[in-house]
């Protein structure tokens, strides 16, 4: 399936060991972030990483024409911040805050001290580095797209796998997304994502509120997803 996966995406601190997890959480210092803040900026030194632990971020950048758009979402457990500090350059994205976030920032000295005392983190940091890359690459250069319903069912699935509550209604989407961040994280024009998500609630797949998305029929949101044309 194009865009959807079989598995749930667990983050990075859910991934390592229990010992490298209880090394991460006594690491680096406390911090809390308001509702569109930023964690990090495009351009700035890699001299820390981020782990969050209450709360969701996205990933922003802007396309060739200047558009902003989302290139990934954020949920607890998930680092950030990890190229930077392990290429040695700098931010190649924004992090911002979707709702109120805490987290850890772990300065790079003691980050890379405790990836040298614990390679299977090093190994599940490479895990998360590479599909990170794979998704933004697709947010950046896709040329080819499919019809908007087609591409809304295929990020509402991804989404799902990220972040998604099983309910007696089906799929919640845990985080709190407006429907222009949904349409930057396709990327598509918000009257186009509007219209899709109308077609997909007067089909019983979705039912949505303010900052609410609920995937009621899995099955079907996937058929959606395999439409090609």
């Amino acid at each position: 399936m194009n865009g959807t996966t079989d598995e749930r995406r667990l983050p990075f601190l859910d991934r390592v060991d229990e010992r490298a997890r209880e090394r991460l959480l006594q690491m680096g210092t406390h911090q809390e972030y308001a509702p569109k803040q930023p964690l990090m900026r495009t351009g700035e030194p890699g001299e820390f990483v981020m782990l969050l632990r209450h709360g969701f971020v996205k990933v922003t950048s802007v396309d060739q024409e200047g558009t902003a758009i989302i290139l990934d979402v954020g949920v607890p457990g998930d680092l950030h911040g990890e190229i930077a500090v392990v290429a040695g350059g700098t931010r190649m994205a924004d992090v911002v805050a979707i709702d109120r976030v805490q987290a850890r920032r772990i300065g790079a000295g003691e980050f890379e001290r405790f990836l040298s005392e614990h390679p299977s983190a090093m190994k599940e940091l490479l895990v998360s580095v590479s599909r990170r890359f794979v998704v933004a690459q697709q947010q950046r250069t896709q040329s080819w797209k499919p019809q908007a319903i087609t591409r809304v069912a295929r990020r509402l699935d991804y989404l799902i796998d990220a972040c998604g509550i099983e309910t007696e209604q089906g799929w919640r989407i845990g985080i709190p997304l407006s429907q222009d961040e949904l349409a930057q994280f396709i990327p598509m024009g918000r009257t186009m994502v509007a219209k899709a998500l109308n077609t997909l609630r007067d089909e019983g797949i979705v039912a949505s509120a303010r900052r609410s998305f609920t995937v009621t029929d899995r099955s079907k949101l996937r058929e959606r997803a395999d439409t090609e044309v």
